[in-house]
């Protein structure tokens, strides 16, 4: 065997043990159990069925990373403080890696997570928590939202519409509130605002816009009478636009909103460092809701 052929025969030697020790290597992780990790979900309080994306968006999320999702969608009594006790409890109670919140209120939350472990990964799917750190925010800007909304008003040609509130706003729909009204304003649109526990409490529809805050306003009001321009993207809701009782919602994509908070809450307990993520707003019309990109938005597929 001449120098060259020695060199080949060694190479080749060389190949089948690296190969061979690839083999080995992944024979080894295959065997070695996955590290599931434990994350609770602590929605709003609020009809589930405005959450099914954003639930879609995280559960998709866990499929692809072994993460085992718990959600608590309902609270007894004052929905604030049984929130803020619920963060308590989670953490208290059980095994937990992290938490997704939908904050009923920032403030309660906040004051809560003082008391908090120093490990407990945290991510916000709504704007940011007042005066906490390490905590990620995932949403689209609620003044956007607004500000869509009263475009949306305004490019019917209407001159004026009604703002119906409940009196129970928390700090999102109240920021969307400002928006709508910066908005309004902007485009030269008068309105009023009308307070109503319920729409039972309200005058009969008389053919001008309505604007609701809030997803479950927007759906009272498609039952009450339109043109109604609201949030949200429940079943009912989109119905409303079908049929004509919605003129036109302003939404996020709450699957992105799913997905990348549960990713947030990944990173930060692999020792990264999660930026906040400022989502697009949409604007859905019976027209394009069937159309791309917002048949995806509103009708995911996983």
């Amino acid at each position: 065997m001449n120098r060259n052929e020695r060199h080949l025969f060694f190479g080749v030697l060389l190949v089948l043990a690296a190969a061979l020790g690839v083999m080995l290597l992944q024979d080894a992780l295959a065997d070695r159990p996955q590290e599931i990790r434990r994350v609770a979900v602590l929605l709003d309080g609020t009809d589930e069925t405005y959450w099914q994306n954003f639930r879609l968006g995280v559960d998709k999320a866990a499929r692809e990373r072994n993460v085992d999702v718990r959600y608590v969608a309902r609270y007894e009594g004052d929905v604030s403080a049984a929130q803020a006790g619920q963060l308590r409890r989670e953490w208290e109670d059980g095994e937990l890696d992290g938490v997704i919140l939908v904050p009923v209120d920032g403030d309660a939350l906040a004051e809560t997570l003082e008391d908090a472990p120093a490990d407990l990964a945290v991510t916000v799917a709504g704007p940011g928590l007042p005066g906490v750190d390490g905590v990620c925010a995932i949403s689209a800007s609620q003044e956007e939202l607004g500000r869509r909304l009263a475009d949306a008003v305004a490019d019917s040609g209407a001159a004026s519409c009604t703002v119906v509130l409940n009196g129970r706003e928390g700090a999102s729909a109240l920021r969307r509130y400002q928006g709508l009204k910066e908005g309004l304003r902007a485009r030269g649109v008068a309105w009023k605002t009308v307070t109503a526990a319920s729409v039972d409490a309200l005058p009969e529809p008389n053919g001008q816009p309505v604007a609701a805050l809030e997803p479950a306003m927007t759906e009272a009001l498609c039952s009450w009478g339109g043109p109604v321009y609201g949030v949200g993207a429940s079943t009912n809701i989109l119905n409303g636009l079908e049929t004509g009782a919605a003129a036109a919602l302003v939404l996020q994509s709450d699957y992105d909103a799913g997905y990348l908070s549960l990713l947030s809450v990944l990173e930060r307990l692999e020792g990264g460092q999660p930026q906040d993520r400022v989502l697009d707003c949409y604007t859905v019309t019976a027209e394009n809701m069937f159309t791309d990109p917002m048949d995806q938005i509103l009708f995911p597929v996983t």
